[in-house]
């Protein structure tokens, strides 16, 4: 029985894949808008019906990891240590998304071979922004359950989206610079170190204040007085 499980995991695992690849081969001799779901099921050797057992919508080919990666970020903050304070548990989240996202996309050479769609074509351009928007109000929402104390639900979506924005940013920048895989990886990092050095300046890296709330005044002690509760350390 085991042995039959991981021969269907494996089949569509191969299915899948053929999807993604016919798609972006499609995508890259037809143009995006001109090729249609038929015509990548066909290319892949099965049914449009087969096909939507996959992917919702020919956009979601396009980011094929990313709610897989978002799935594990969100464990990783529902399921922190006691006590473990935001910027390390934001910091473990956002490096196994790096790794992903490494392993997925760049590795595979999918993150290389969807840049010129994401700069021409405006039907990817909203698709990559609301996805990505999707994406960040989900681990939003997980931050601000985690730590209702230290951040309401706006300001827990200005911590991840900056972030993800930062890294985001580094990781195209570097990309549509003919950068390599591994130098794409470093500048994804580097950005992440960058954005969580601002976190930790706010004070909203370390253990949730008391009876703080969002973003209000991160040092009640006043002006050019330092907080009882500082910035934590890691």
């Amino acid at each position: 029985m085991a042995g039959e499980t991981g021969l269907r995991e494996r089949k569509r695992l191969q299915t899948r894949q053929a999807l993604i690849d016919a798609a972006m081969r499609l995508f890259a001799e037809d143009g995006y808008d001109q090729t249609t779901v038929a015509a990548i099921a066909a290319a892949a050797g099965v049914s449009t019906k087969t096909f939507f057992n996959y992917f919702a919508s020919k956009d979601e080919v396009l980011f094929p990891h990313l709610s897989g990666r978002i799935d594990q970020a969100v464990s990783i903050i529902e399921h922190r240590g006691a006590g473990e304070q935001m910027a390390d548990v934001l910091g473990r989240a956002m490096e196994r998304m790096l790794a992903g996202a490494v392993r997925e996309e760049l590795a595979s050479g999918l993150a290389p071979a969807r840049l010129p769609l994401l700069m021409s074509v405006p039907a990817v351009q909203a698709a990559t922004l609301r996805r990505y928007f999707l994406a960040e109000t989900r681990l939003a929402e997980a931050l601000h359950r985690a730590y209702p104390e230290a951040l309401d639900l706006p300001a827990a979506a200005a911590v991840i989206g900056s972030l993800m924005g930062a890294v985001l940013a580094a990781a195209l920048v570097s990309l549509e610079h003919g950068g390599t895989a591994g130098q794409v990886q470093a500048a994804a990092r580097g950005a992440m170190d960058i954005a969580m050095q601002g976190l930790r300046a706010t004070g909203r890296g370390g253990r949730p204040p008391a009876g703080g709330r969002g973003m209000r005044a991160a040092n009640p002690a006043g002006p050019g007085q330092r907080g009882g509760d500082g910035c934590g350390s890691s």
